[in-house]
């Protein structure tokens, strides 16, 4: 990426723009404040509000406010030619982002994350595919966890995250997958018969047979940890990677790997809500993407080896030549051209 021409679009006034749909017309991002932002040419058009308290009250800090206000995580197109999205909550569930009304976009709840599945509450809805403008595929990632005490998963290292199948026209939701280490990015392959998902903290990559329920490695030993992955019209896959890790520079999970005592420790004695300033300060200052061909062979990998253009990337967009890419992390959206 330090070779590319990279372009700051909003930069300083986005926060967290984690997931984004570009097409023909705009880009379509979520952002930290609980809200889907319409972009056309570099500018805020139309912003979408689908939580009940989009306000962070005032008496809150954002890490306590963040589970009452939502946190908006994986967003798709519903329907190809339309403006519907599906966007995942990571606290408050699935929404139908309409925004054929650029002046009152519209939201519908399609899955109400108070509400347990098979025994738990699907409390850290991360990312989401669609199979038919009926049926999605979500990752659910932690039965234990919420997204603010991502790193607390991390840490304990088990295997409680879950897969998701919910059929919009009945509400009806089953488990395809469970027993899973921090799943994250989905996406369908080509032919919709399988899907391949990131496992964050095993710095891995799965495919799910749709039809068999078979789960076989696609991708491991990944120079950082995978976020959400996306289809390009070549049939491969770009994947965002947060936490880059190499002989030279481990990761922080890499380094304590072998020391479940010790992580346990700190996730005792750690307020959550200051895990992520540590993760800044401890982290080296390198960015990875990767493309991945069908069957799980890194092609391509682009590099900011400064981390001062883009630091972790949560997801690459291609369209019409050109790399979007978002990250929890910074406050504007980088664009690449390829």
């Amino acid at each position: 990426m330090t070779n590319s021409k990279k372009l700051s679009i909003l930069e300083g006034q986005v926060i967290g723009p984690e997931s984004m749909v570009v097409d023909d017309e705009a880009i379509y991002v979520s952002v930290n404040d609980a809200k889907v932002l319409k972009i056309v040419d570099g500018k805020v058009r139309a912003t979408a509000v689908y939580s009940k308290n989009p306000i962070f009250p005032p008496n809150m800090t954002r890490f306590e406010a963040e589970a009452i206000c939502g946190r908006p995580l994986g967003i798709r197109k519903l329907v190809e030619g339309t403006k519907k999205f599906v966007l995942v909550d990571a606290y408050l569930g699935v929404f139908i982002i309409d925004f054929s009304d650029e002046l009152r976009p519209k939201s519908t709840q399609i899955l109400d994350a108070s509400k347990p599945i098979d025994g738990f509450r699907p409390n850290f809805l991360n990312d989401l595919d669609v199979i038919s403008e009926d049926e999605l595929i979500i990752t659910h990632s932690s039965i234990r966890h919420d997204c603010r005490h991502f790193f607390n998963l991390v840490l304990e290292h088990q295997g409680d995250g879950r897969i998701l199948h919910l059929k919009i026209s009945t509400g009806t939701v089953k488990v395809l997958a469970k027993n899973l280490y921090f799943p994250n990015g989905i996406q369908l392959t080509p032919d919709k018969k399988s899907a391949i998902f990131a496992e964050c903290s095993m710095a891995r990559i799965k495919k799910l047979d749709l039809e068999t329920g078979k789960i076989d490695i696609f991708c491991e030993n990944l120079p950082g940890l995978p976020d959400n992955i996306r289809g390009t019209p070549r049939g491969t896959f770009w994947v965002g990677l947060a936490a880059t890790r190499s002989k030279n520079y481990p990761s922080l999970l890499d380094r304590l790997g072998n020391w479940p005592g010790v992580r346990q420790f700190f996730v005792d004695i750690v307020p959550a809500a200051h895990w992520m300033k540590i993760l800044v300060f401890s982290k080296h200052p390198h960015s990875i993407i990767v493309e991945l061909d069908s069957n799980g062979k890194i092609i391509r990998s682009l590099h900011d080896v400064t981390g001062k253009h883009v630091s972790d990337v949560s997801q690459v967009t291609e369209h019409n030549g050109f790399l979007y890419l978002g990250s929890f992390a910074d406050t504007y959206i980088a664009k690449v051209e390829l």
